[in-house]
């Protein structure tokens, strides 16, 4: 194969496909690196610097902050509060019932609201004379200096806004007790101002109780003499109205002073009730006697014998309408034995001895008149029983019209009572409410003497050990954490205002554009310190920095066109972006490949590419003349390690280079160089600084831009493209140059060797 002739890998169907690192299926459509967890910690990977400064910043900061304070010690008072005491509640009889949760909570509430009060705080101030103590003595206004407090606004608001700054009154949960917290650089003034705030609270509440019991007297007492005089009056009423009516017998029920407001009435135990009722006894005895009477006259009426002998039993036994228990009852009953004791042997006779039997007449004589005796002493009994029977009548005929009058009696007194009887629960309604608040009046005045109070110190501040403020583990852990934070956003904060191009997804804004590939960063010696022929695709051919170039290399020949001329243009948009050095080492890949390569260093205004092949500057592109013919191509330098790769310097700097790269000496350059050699790569100044690049860019067969990592904005690289396409060139592609971390920015690493026998190691 002739040196002049193309290698024959140059000469492969050419698979835009393949090889373009901005192909689909090596860069999909993937989402914000917001959007997933990987892409955050990307991020916070790429910004790590950023969120150590600040938040070690801010640590030192907050540090340095909680040193230079002025440390407070907390003095911490407890106070309970006990259920509300109604003994000497002067306003009502009824027991209340004990507080509900809500209600409990609105007293604490109203209870802390009391002391946050400024004139509570004002007269602690005042009693423990804090405006000669630290903070307090500040707040003293120089205008209002000596003055007292009353007589002194400005002093007087500013000291109330620093003693409520370092005063905390809260209540733990489901508790009745209130903790009052006082923050001062004294431990004893905030001991002393704790307590004091306590006991202030108490003694004002004492106040209050006393004060609104001092009123309730003086009400009860102005009442008081009111009624007095009602009382007075409706007595006295009342006992004329008795002398009067004549009614002074009559007792008054309810009405003493010992019934304890018992309603009024009247009660007429006089001459004509006490008559009135041994009268009505008597009438219901004669009713009763009458009607007794008139049951045994019917009784007796009846001539049967069993009937009376029946009524002189009851007689015996006390029964009412009995016969008197004279001889004619034993009379009948011993007739009525004797009558049955004949009837049986007159039975026993006629059955013995026949009808016509003198002994059984004589039986039957005997049987007659003991029959006749009993009859006369039956009519005998009738009578008597009719004689009783009229004298109970007429005893209650005589009974019943007396009674009758003192009923008359009586009602003419009852009429007379009604106005006694409303004169008396006056009189009684009067005394009861006199005696009632005469007793709610001696309870308020020894409420007042004992002045009794609702609210316990249930714990007394003391001098603290150790101040509260600042605390330190408390403190730094907020001051890390706010510090953390800040430094996450402040990251995050960089990435979203960070507009140079980093990682694929950046190249993906620009419709169209290629990447093909990426160099990571390399500890490599400056251009202006290096020595002849140094590159890492020589001296590590397995390092990534070497691979990065053949992805590049291979990236190139898949997009350049198979005919034309093999001229490549090496371009950026600034200095320092790393293009000549891409151009020696691009050179180099293809160099080992095979191909004859040539470079040419046609930045005039700021040559380097010849201190990479360690020769002199000159005689080189800027020295040749028209016509230019391949025997005339003066100063190419070969490379020490490559046969195949030459170099042409830049030469002496020409006046107007922008106008040497016009001429046709130049044209002839490049065609001579494009015959003589497989690749004529082209070293360029910035695009975006002169217009040299311009004009070299529409006479070659394809541009590459070299883009610098976290420098290039996508602005500027947007600019750049613009200007290449404006000069009519074939836009290979772009390669990212400087990456400092492949991983981090969405890249794949470039390393892939065998370390030890049987193990492959793979970098990702």
């Amino acid at each position: 194969m002739s040196a002049l002739q193309p290698h024959s890998s140059l000469t492969r169907p050419q698979s835009t496909a393949l090889g373009t690192l901005s192909d689909g299926s090596l860069f999909g459509s993937v989402p914000s690196e917001y959007e997933t967890l990987s892409g955050v910690l990307r991020v916070l990977r790429r910004r790590w610097k950023t969120v150590a400064l600040v938040t070690l910043g801010i640590f030192l900061l907050g540090l340095a902050v909680c040193l230079l304070m002025t440390p407070k010690y907390a003095a911490v008072a407890t106070i309970e509060i006990n259920k509300e005491d109604n003994s000497a509640n002067v306003s009502t009889d009824v027991v209340p019932a004990s507080p509900t949760a809500d209600e409990l909570k609105a007293e604490i509430e109203t209870d802390i609201s009391v002391l946050q009060s400024d004139g509570l705080a004002l007269a602690v101030i005042h009693d423990l004379n804090l405006t000669q103590t630290r903070p307090f003595n500040k707040a003293i206004v120089a205008s209002e200096k000596g003055k007292p407090l009353d007589q002194a606004p400005l002093t007087r608001e500013k000291l109330i806004k620093r003693f409520e700054k370092s005063l905390t009154v809260e209540s733990p949960p489901d508790t009745r007790l209130i903790t009052i917290t006082f923050l001062n650089p004294d431990p004893v003034v905030a001991a002393n101002v704790a307590n004091a705030i306590a006991q202030k609270f108490i003694d004002s509440a004492m106040d209050r109780r006393h004060n609104s019991t001092i009123q309730s007297s003086y009400w009860l007492r102005k009442q008081l003499e009111d009624l007095k005089k009602q009382v007075e009056d409706s007595e006295q009423k009342l006992a004329d109205y008795q002398r009067e009516s004549g009614l002074a017998g009559v007792q008054l029920a309810g009405g003493g002073p010992g019934d304890n407001g018992a309603t009024a009435g009247t009660t007429q135990h006089s001459t004509v009730t006490d008559r009135l009722y041994g009268l009505n006894q008597e009438l219901t005895a004669a009713e009763s006697n009458r009607i007794a009477a008139e049951t045994t006259f019917h009784l007796v009426q009846s001539q049967d014998p069993e009937v009376v002998i029946g009524l002189g039993a009851a007689a015996g036994a006390g029964g009412a309408g009995a016969l008197p228990g004279d001889g004619g009852i034993q009379l009948i009953r011993s007739l009525r034995t004797q009558e049955a004791e004949l009837a049986q042997e007159y039975a026993g006779a006629a059955v013995k001895y026949g009808a016509n039997n003198p002994r059984l007449v004589q039986t039957q004589q005997q049987l007659d008149a003991i029959r006749a005796q009993m009859h006369a002493e039956l009519q005998r009994i009738s009578k008597r029983a009719e004689n009783s029977y009229i004298y109970a009548k007429n005893n209650e005929e005589t009974i019943r019209q007396q009674f009758v009058k003192q009923q008359s009696a009586a009602n003419e007194m009852a009429d007379s009572t009604v106005h006694l009887q409303v004169l008396a629960q006056e009189a009684a309604s009067n005394r009861t409410l006199y005696e009632n608040l005469f007793s709610k009046l001696q309870t308020a005045s020894l409420a007042s003497g004992v002045r009794a109070t609702r609210i316990d110190i249930a714990d007394q501040a003391r001098p603290a050990g150790t101040p509260a403020i600042p605390n330190y583990l408390k403190y730094l852990s907020l001051i890390a954490g706010i510090g953390m934070f800040f430094g996450i956003s402040s990251a995050f904060l960089r990435e979203s205002l960070d507009e140079t191009v980093r990682r694929p997804r950046d190249f993906q804004l620009l419709g169209g554009l290629r990447m093909l590939g990426y160099v990571p960063r390399m500890g490599t010696k400056s251009l202006l310190t290096v020595s002849g022929g140094d590159s890492k695709l020589i001296d590590a051919p397995k390092a990534p920095f070497s691979e990065a170039f053949r992805v590049i290399r291979t990236s190139i020949l898949r997009v350049f066109p198979s005919n034309g001329p093999k001229t490549l243009l090496v371009t950026s948009a600034a200095g320092r972006d790393g293009k000549t050095t891409a151009v020696y080492n691009l050179g180099v890949a293809f160099a080992q490949q095979g191909a004859r390569v040539l470079l040419l260093d046609c930045d005039l205004r700021n040559p380097d590419l010849h201190r990479l092949f360690g020769c002199a500057i000159s005689p080189g592109v800027s020295d040749l003349e028209d016509p230019v013919t391949e025997a005339e191509v003066r100063g190419v330098v070969r490379h020490t390690s490559l046969p195949n790769l030459y170099m042409l310097p830049a030469g002496h700097p020409p006046a107007f280079p922008a106008e040497f790269f016009e001429s046709q000496t130049f044209d002839a350059l490049l065609r001579v160089c494009s015959a003589d050699y497989d690749y004529v790569l082209i070293d360029s100044p910035p695009i975006l600084s002169v217009t040299d690049t311009s004009i070299i860019a529409s006479k070659v067969g394809g541009t590459i831009a070299v883009v610098r990592s976290r420098r290039t904005t996508q602005s500027v690289l947007s600019s750049m493209i613009d200007s290449l396409h404006h000069a009519n060139t074939p836009v290979l592609g772009v390669v990212l140059n400087d990456v400092r971390n492949p991983t981090a920015d969405g890249f794949h690493g470039y390393s892939y060797s065998r370390q030890e026998e049987g193990q492959v190691h793979a970098t990702i």
